[in-house]
């Protein structure tokens, strides 16, 4: 039995953290929209990646575009982002740019411009989070007996 309980409790941490990554995904792209730099980066990639999603809307696919942007003291970032489209897509060319928000103190912290539009996405990251957080840490509570000296 108590075997049960370890992996009870793993589970615990293992939620727990990931409501908190789930927080922290949100408030970092607010505070990206509100604090970060604005830059062009030229797409150096898209990969079509799995197969079809079978889901509501179908032909439905996941892309990795990675891309590339220059900082003002010349130094080169490359970062990358999943998107989900559907099966027509354009191949990188070389040529084609897409803005990005990053942190001037830490450039490597970067998003697409449209991930960082305050909306209800950044909303929902932070909520699941909370809920997860909330779900997995509301256990047995315990009753604990007041003792009274007469």
């Amino acid at each position: 039995m108590p075997k049960k309980k370890n992996v009870d409790w793993i589970m615990q941490i293992l939620l727990t953290l990931l409501g908190v990554g789930f927080i922290l995904r949100g408030i970092f792209l607010l505070l990206l929209a509100v604090a970060g730099e604005q830059e062009f980066a030229l797409i150096t990639d898209i990969r079509r990646q799995g197969g079809r999603h079978n889901g509501t809307y179908p032909n439905q696919y996941t892309y990795i575009i990675s891309y590339c942007f220059t900082l003002p003291d010349g130094k080169n970032v490359d970062a990358f982002s999943t998107k989900i489209g559907n099966a027509v897509y354009i191949k990188a060319n070389g040529r084609s740019t897409i803005p990005v928000r990053y942190f001037s103190f830490f450039p490597e912290l970067c998003a697409l411009e449209e991930d960082t539009k305050p909306g209800i996405g950044q909303l929902l990251y932070i909520g699941v989070g909370c809920f997860l957080i909330k779900v997995m840490n509301a256990g047995k509570k315990r009753h604990s007996r007041k003792v009274s000296s007469e």
